[in-house]
């Protein structure tokens, strides 16, 4: 039978359904969990994690691939990871570096240092690291000096 992991989650069973359809159309045996559950009150939908889609784990790479090209899985927000930029007198903080595009915003994110002198202390100092993410492209980068 094989081991069943879960590729996708869904709020409403309707969903799951259309996502199942697009699985079982490439040849991956689909099943549906916690249907049932979120059909009787959608309030336990996210109680209970949503709507699961599993997949054997011998198709989970293709079934991926497949809900990638069916626009279910955004390729950006499996790849949230914060790159470094070396900055120079010349780096345009305003523009995003990917894309040149102007819809960024900052991200603040606590350092680990605020998480050490709260535990250690008692007490919460603004410590953040300034990461920067770019809206229109969904890519997260911090500058760094050049040295």
């Amino acid at each position: 039978m094989g081991n069943w992991r879960i590729i996708i989650s869904f709020t409403y069973p309707h969903e799951a359904h259309m996502a199942k359809t697009l699985l079982e159309a490439e040849g991956i045996n689909v099943i549906i969990q916690d249907e049932l559950t979120a059909q009787v009150n959608n309030f336990y939908s996210n109680a209970i994690g949503g709507v699961k889609l599993l997949v054997n784990e011998n198709d989970f790479d293709h079934g991926i691939e497949t809900l990638t090209k069916g626009g279910y899985i955004n390729p950006a927000d499996t790849k949230k990871k914060t790159e470094l930029i070396i900055e120079d007198e010349l780096t345009d903080k305003r523009l995003c570096p990917y894309c040149k595009s102007k819809n960024i915003g900052k991200k603040r994110d606590p350092d680990i240092l605020m998480l050490i002198v709260f535990f250690l202390l008692g007490a919460i100092f603004p410590i953040f690291k300034r990461t920067f993410m770019c809206y229109d492209c969904h890519r997260e980068w911090k500058y760094v000096k050049k040295k």
